[in-house]
C-alpha cells in the first residue's frame, strides 16, 4: 500500500505573495492537515514539475516572486519551492527524492504531488474563461478519488488549460480510493487537497 497526497502549486498559498487570499490559508491548513497525519518515517518522495518557466536560480528562495525574505532551505523550481513552503521545516527534511513523473510510488514513502488543475475557470482567471474548464474541473477530482473511466487526451487537458498534462493522465491511470479534502476554484485555478492510497 503506498500513500499520496495532492497539494497545489499555486504561488498564492505563500502568504507573502498573497496575504489577502484567504482561500489559499485554508488551502494550506488543510493540506498541512493531511500531510501532518499520513506516514512518512521512511521519507518523503516529492512530484513536481520542473519545466524551465519555474527556474530560479535562487537556490530555496521566493525572491523571484517577489518574497526574498521567504527560504525554505533548498529547491531551484517553484512547485517544489512551494511544496517545501507548505511541508514546513520538519517534513521538507524528510525529502529523499523529487521527480517530475508519479511514476510507481514507493509503499514505505509518502508521495507528495504539487499541481493544479485548469486555470480557466471564471473570466478573471490566468486563461481567462475556458469552454473545457469545468468539465476538466470534474474530471481532475474523479482522478483523484478514483479511476475515471476514460482518461482525457493530452490535448483535451491542454485545450482546457491544465498543467503538466502528463501527470495528470498518470494519476488518472491509478487505481485508488481517495478523498478530496479541500477545493476552491475562485481564483479562476481550480486548487484541490487530496490523498489517496493504492496497491503498490
Amino acid at each position: 500500500m503506498h500513500t499520496v497526497v495532492v497539494i497545489p502549486a499555486s504561488p498564492a498559498l505563500v502568504e507573502e505573495l498573497a496575504p489577502r487570499d484567504q482561500a489559499s490559508r485554508e488551502l494550506v491548513a488543510a493540506a498541512r492537515e493531511v500531510l501532518g497525519g499520513a506516514p512518512h518515517t521512511a521519507g518523503i518522495d516529492l512530484v513536481a514539475s520542473r519545466a524551465e518557466r519555474y527556474y530560479t536560480a535562487h537556490t530555496g528562495s521566493f525572491a523571484a516572486w517577489g518574497a526574498p525574505g521567504v527560504t525554505v532551505g533548498a529547491g531551484h523550481y517553484l512547485p517544489e519551492l512551494i511544496a517545501r513552503y507548505v511541508l514546513g521545516d520538519k517534513l521538507s527534511a524528510a525529502i529523499l527524492e523529487v521527480r517530475s513523473k508519479l511514476a510507481t510510488p514507493r509503499p514505505e514513502r509518502l508521495t507528495v504531488v504539487v499541481t493544479d488543475g485548469s486555470a480557466g475557470m471564471t473570466p478573471r482567471a490566468p486563461l481567462a474563461l475556458l469552454d473545457d474548464a469545468a468539465a476538466a474541473d470534474t474530471f481532475c477530482r474523479s482522478a483523484l478519488t478514483t479511476r475515471p473511466e476514460r482518461i482525457w487526451s493530452v490535448a483535451e487537458l491542454e485545450a482546457a488549460g491544465v498543467p503538466d498534462v502528463s501527470l495528470w493522465r498518470e494519476m488518472a491511470g491509478v487505481e485508488k480510493r481517495g478523498q478530496l479534502h479541500a477545493v476552491d476554484t475562485a481564483t479562476g485555478v481550480a486548487r484541490y487537497v487530496a490523498s489517496w492510497e493504492g496497491e503498490p
